[in-house]
Formats: C-alpha cells, structure tokens, sequence
C-alpha cells in the first residue's frame, strides 16, 4: 500500500471526486480529507491510499501538476510518520554506566567542617554590648 498526499485542490471537492480522479491510474484502498476542527471545511489537502506501487506511481506523473477548478495540484508520495513511542523509550531508559551527577554546590555543607568550631568560638569571643543606664525620672 502507497499513501499519496494531494494538495491544493478545492475546498468543495468530496471524497467521492478523488476517487474518481484516481481510480482510473490504480485501486484505492481509502480517501482522507483534512478538514478543519471547528467550522468542517476543507482545508485543500488530503490523503489517499493505493494498493500497489504502479498505479500510484501512474496517479503522481498523471496528477501531480494539473489543474482542477483553476487550482492546481500536487501529488507526492506521503512521508512516514515518525513513531514517538520509540522516541520515548530512548529517553526514559538510561544508558548503562550512566551515573548521574549532582551539580556543584548543592548539598554542601555551609561552612567547611574543620572550621565549625572556630566559629563557634567566634561566637563566644563576640564582645557583649553593655547596657544603657536608664534615665533617672523627676
């Protein structure tokens, strides 16, 4: 099976007048036409499936450059869609060997521990503020 992309034809053509556009090169299987989500108008393009490599071959050196309704087409063989299942496995699994590693600076102490208790004696060392005298009242 070979699926076909068509584009540019017009907005008012219906399923039905793909395949009978198509027929004559091969049998086809299926017609998709893209339509838009909100209003269901055609958005010009589509997609359609042929059984055997010959005839779709046929359709594209047929189609590909006519004219239908002063609009012209164009019919090329349709790109495979990328499978992200497949993407999401590589991704998901880590490589073996694969450590991982923190950055720098987090879970660190704050200070250095040989010096946790120079600091500490910073602290007591610290000279203590003496009191104001309170003001005598009249």
């Amino acid at each position: 099976m070979v699926k076909l992309f068509i584009v540019g034809f017009p907005r008012d053509m219906e399923e039905i007048e793909l395949v009978e556009l198509f027929s004559a090169y091969g049998t086809i299987s299926s017609v998709r036409i893209i339509t838009d989500k909100d209003s269901g108008i055609s958005k010009g393009y589509g997609f359609l499936e042929m059984t055997d490599e010959a005839g779709a071959q046929r359709a594209i050196d047929a189609m590909n450059g006519a004219t239908i309704d002063e609009r012209e087409i164009s019919v090329r063989i349709a790109e495979q869609k990328h499978q992200p299942q497949q993407q999401q496995q590589q991704f998901t699994k880590p490589k073996p060997g694969f450590n991982k590693v923190k950055p720098q600076g987090y879970n660190k102490p704050r200070f250095p521990r040989e010096n946790n208790n120079r600091f500490e004696q910073q602290e007591a060392a610290a000279p203590v503020r003496a009191k104001r005298p309170r003001r005598q009242q009249p």
